[in-house]
């Protein structure tokens, strides 16, 4: 028999080395993403290159650098959460009707269309499976998911996931206390401010009265008629999100102008924003680490 011999000393070094990386990738949060860089956020995942709110959008989203990935959330019949932007299946699927008309079984025998429609070979994932890919790499929003909060609140707690998920919704503070009391202390959340409908101060001070919020994400309508001082809350130390999907929501700043002019993104910091949710990842990324305000977290 061969006598294997151990280097103790390498191995301890080795077994210290992986420890060290294992540190660094359960330690990505939240809280820690620098005030001073300017978060990426990618619409659905990276979905110009895959399916919308798939498996392979996120992990494109990943190897673009994004910071953060938006998803949406919806129940199948046998309350299993999976990703669906629609109240329907009927546009991004080849099946039609509600993800609750479908137990997950079921749901799994249709296929993703991607953004032209086209069916392609991939199927609707679930929050877990997703959860599996991004966990320790990117940041990851909920949209669509007000109602089911405490529904996705002990997955988690149970991976441990609290500081690396962004919690969004629309409701006054009122609203979202009633429904989350219980355990808005434990999650990030972001309220939505629609500026373009008339909500603005008070519906922020609410918050900021009773609640230590993540940031708000504003919608701007097209034009900055509905703009309001985003320093005031800069210098609160909270976080402005503005989407650049389209001119309704950037006023008149958004994403597609970028591919002629890409400094057009110069809007953004210039008026304190630091998160933006993006349709144009790679662009956005490009002109931020030109002007040293690109954080990347891996």
């Amino acid at each position: 028999m061969k006598k294997i011999i151990l280097n103790t000393n390498r191995l301890f070094f080795y077994i210290l080395l992986l420890g060290a990386y294992t540190t660094v990738y359960s330690q990505i949060s939240l809280n820690k993403f620098p005030d001073d860089k300017i978060m990426v956020i990618a619409h659905r995942g990276g979905w110009r290159e895959a399916p919308e709110n798939s498996v392979a959008a996120m992990k494109k989203a990943i190897e673009q650098g994004v910071n953060m990935v938006e998803i949406d959330l919806a129940m199948t019949k046998d309350s299993v959460l999976v990703l669906m932007h629609d109240q329907t299946i009927d546009r991004t699927t080849t099946g039609k009707g509600k993800p609750s008309d479908y137990s997950l079984e079921e749901l799994k025998k249709f296929r993703l269309r991607d953004g032209l429609g086209v069916s392609t070979q991939m199927k609707i994932p679930t929050l877990e499976e997703i959860l599996d890919i991004t966990q320790g790499k990117i940041f990851i929003n909920l949209d669509k998911a007000f109602d089911y909060f405490n529904e996705v609140y002990p997955i988690l707690k149970k991976r441990n996931l609290l500081d690396q998920i962004l919690f969004k919704g629309p409701a006054t503070y009122d609203e979202f206390n009633k429904k989350y009391g219980k355990i808005k202390n434990e999650i990030h959340y972001m309220p939505i401010i629609r500026l373009n409908h008339n909500e603005g101060w008070k519906k922020i001070d609410d918050y900021l009265k009773n609640y230590k919020v993540y940031g708000f994400e504003l919608t701007l309508g097209s034009d900055e008629s509905h703009l309001i001082d985003f320093r005031k809350l800069r210098e609160k130390g909270i976080r402005i999100w503005v989407n650049s999907l389209w001119p309704d929501l950037s006023a008149g700043h958004y994403d597609d102008l970028a591919l002629e002019d890409p400094d057009m993104y110069h809007w953004y910091p210039d008026h304190q924003v630091n998160m933006i949710q993006t349709d144009r990842p790679k662009e956005l990324i490009e002109f931020l680490k030109k002007k040293n305000l690109y954080f990347l977290m891996r």
